[in-house]
């Protein structure tokens, strides 16, 4: 009774590897969005902190100078939020891709897997019927020893 073998194994063992780099570059999309999700975030609340300062307060006076200061440093952390909020959309955009490059090779890999359980299955049975062959054999041939 001779092994099974699939002639394709190469090309799946090439598709699970290619399924793991896809992996690694999927964790490392999905950190760079993380962070650039906490740059935002990190941003906003410091144009929020300029924006409180920026807002008189009832009763104190501020010169001229330093509203201009604060007003120009609230132009300046609204531009950071801006800037990262772009960034993060394109990490947005990079992660997605890759996640669909991931699910392609998934699909490639398990579409190689049921081929292989499908040759499996096929060469189970033909092992099976040569078994029942020389079973079936051996009985006739004792069967015409007896008489």
């Amino acid at each position: 009774m001779k092994a099974f073998s699939f002639r394709l194994e190469r090309l799946l063992r090439l598709r699970e590897e290619a399924e793991h780099r896809q992996a690694r570059t999927v964790g490392e999309a999905s950190r760079a969005e993380a962070d650039l999700d906490q740059l935002v975030r990190d941003h906003t609340s410091h144009l929020e902190s300029v924006g409180a300062r920026v807002t008189p307060v009832a009763g104190q006076l501020t010169s001229a100078g330093l509203l201009r200061a604060l007003h120009l440093t609230s132009a300046a952390a609204a531009s950071q939020l801006e800037d990262a909020e772009r960034a993060r959309a394109e990490a947005r955009k990079l992660a997605d891709a890759e996640r669909e490059r991931l699910a392609a090779a998934q699909r490639d890999r398990k579409t190689l897997e049921r081929l292989k359980e499908h040759q499996k299955t096929a060469w189970q049975g033909e092992q099976n019927r040569d078994e029942q062959r020389v079973m079936d054999e051996i009985a006739s041939r004792r069967g015409t020893k007896d008489r």
